[in-house]
């Protein structure tokens, strides 16, 4: 992972909390604008990934790993911003499945940085495994109403976003 993108890390953490915050504190509104708003929240965050793996390319091993993540993020978000109808039908499953991929990859970037750097700290893997975990519940209940997706949803963001701030933070404090 090259350390000059830490503050890319630092936005998406951010805009992650945000978004999880929002839900949280609009569940009404929420569900009935979260698939616009996943939609091109994916489209987005695929953009990012793929600069963020040729930025690190050099750097890291697991480079193609990202770049594939954000060509499948750029691909979904751009089909999903096409059909919002059915977005919202399958919102539950398809949010469930993108959370669980996106915990994954953190925990991928967890064992990566650790493995190159010093400044790993377990709270990182404490909150990719958390993402995970509620990514897991949205998947495992996407029938047991709009409420259980948005905060399910509301916390993973929060715990995505968390990560990204930390993880950022890190590879700020190795730049030489």
């Amino acid at each position: 992972m090259n350390n000059k993108y830490w503050w890319l890390q630092m936005l998406l953490g951010i805009a992650f909390i945000g978004f999880g915050l929002w839900f949280w504190f609009t569940p009404a509104e929420t569900y009935i604008t979260l698939a616009v708003f996943f939609s091109y929240w994916i489209f987005i965050t695929g953009i990012f990934e793929i600069f963020n793996a040729f930025g690190s390319s050099k750097h890291s091993g697991q480079w193609v790993l990202y770049l594939i993540g954000g060509i499948i993020d750029l691909g979904i978000g751009g089909i999903l911003m096409a059909h919002e109808n059915l977005t919202m039908e399958i919102l539950p499953i398809f949010l469930g499945f993108w959370l669980l991929f996106r915990a994954i990859m953190l925990i991928v970037m967890y064992y990566e940085l650790k493995r190159t750097s010093k400044g790993a700290s377990g709270m990182l893997l404490l909150a990719a495994i958390l993402s995970g975990i509620f990514a897991l519940i949205v998947l495992a209940k996407p029938v047991v109403g709009d409420l259980a997706i948005v905060y399910s949803t509301a916390f993973a963001f929060f715990f995505i976003g968390v990560y990204r701030v930390i993880l950022g933070n890190n590879l700020r404090k190795t730049i030489k």
